[in-house]
């Protein structure tokens, strides 16, 4: 009974902080950047922002075919892991649009394979995409935030970032290093308690129904469900429209996953073991991972293969730039994959 009442309260504590206590989403004044926009669950807040009228901007090496472009958002050909491509669309969108003022870090990819059979290219590149990516990002779109004491920075992290499985090594610790930079950057921007300009706010979604680990299958169903994206996706709309901070985790085991860290190693131990965690992947097929590859081995072997990511794709334009050149999207799935069903 106490500890329904504590609930409460603390719910409606956060409630009343979130609505008097700083910057919330206003579509009228925001300019949302989103990176891995082109799908997944890039796509899906894409989707919602755009519904509501908002300036919503994808930055991703993937640009989808005219016939799957939503409308109102502005699509940018720009491969996040590469600083250049990362300023000059941050360049070209002041110009443009304006400042933006929400951030979503959500660019993401993976190998499933043991740490002996990732080749350093790909340890480099899932770290680039994932990781350092997002160091990219903030360092381009805070200044401006900053200036006018007004934004949002969201980083979809994990819960693989508290407790990852075999196979996912490089992914795991790409998804601690954003848990840590969240950490980081939210006290170097003020207090949560009391930050009333930029805000941040952490996503550590559980497996979601999303096709780049559509062959996983989630160690339990009763208390790991896979998560629809659309809901994912809803649960950071709303978070940002009431100016949320802090951390989500999804759905409810993943808010226990940090503090199970702290339990002795045998019962971790056997708890991973019973759970089926570490043979979750190894259904994992790797055709996607090979093909992704292959894009990835392509990109990096030809240099800026993108062009000019400042040249912009308005909805409803036929032109895919020099990059339609290179790789068949249809066939080749992008480097910049929204995140999968591990998330």
């Amino acid at each position: 009974m106490l500890f329904r009442l504590f609930l409460h309260a603390n719910r409606l504590v956060r409630y009343a902080t979130d609505k008097l206590v700083g910057t919330s989403y206003t579509p009228t004044r925001d300019v949302v950047v989103i990176t891995g926009g082109a799908s997944g669950l890039g796509e899906q807040l894409a989707q919602r922002f755009a519904s509501h009228k908002a300036t919503v901007i994808s930055l991703d090496i993937h640009i989808p075919p005219p016939e799957n472009r939503i409308d109102g958002v502005v699509y940018y050909e720009c491969d996040v892991s590469n600083t250049d491509q990362v300023w000059e669309a941050q360049n070209s969108i002041q110009s443009k649009y304006g400042s933006a003022s929400i951030l979503i870090n959500n660019a993401g990819i993976t190998a499933g394979k043991k740490l002996v059979d990732l080749t350093c290219h790909e340890v480099e590149t899932i770290l680039n995409v994932n990781l350092l990516a997002s160091f990219y990002t903030v360092k381009a779109f805070l200044p401006a935030m900053l200036e006018r004491n007004r934004g949002y920075i969201v980083t979809v992290g994990s819960v693989l970032g508290y407790m990852s499985p075999a196979r996912l090594s490089v992914y795991g610790a790409s998804k601690a290093g954003l848990v840590a930079l969240h950490e980081s950057l939210t006290y170097e921007l003020g207090s949560p308690m009391f930050h009333r300009g930029v805000k941040t706010l952490l996503v550590c979604p559980g497996q979601m129904k999303t096709p780049m680990f559509k062959s996983v299958a989630t160690p339990s169903r009763l208390f790991a469900p896979e998560l629809d994206v659309g809901y994912v996706a809803d649960r950071i709309v709303a978070a940002v429209s009431l100016g949320q901070q802090g951390e989500i985790r999804l759905p409810l085991y993943g808010k226990f996953i940090p503090i199970f860290r702290a339990f002795p190693w045998p019962l971790v131990e056997l708890v991973r073991k019973v759970s089926g965690i570490d043979r979750s992947m190894q259904a994992f097929r790797s055709g996607a991972s090979s093909l992704r590859g292959a894009a990835t081995s392509l990109l990096a072997s030809s240099g800026s293969v993108l062009g000019p990511v400042s040249a912009v794709l308005e909805p409803g334009s036929a032109s895919f730039g020099p990059v339609s050149e290179i790789l068949d999207h249809s066939t080749a799935p992008p480097l910049d994959q929204p995140e999968g069903a591990l998330a």
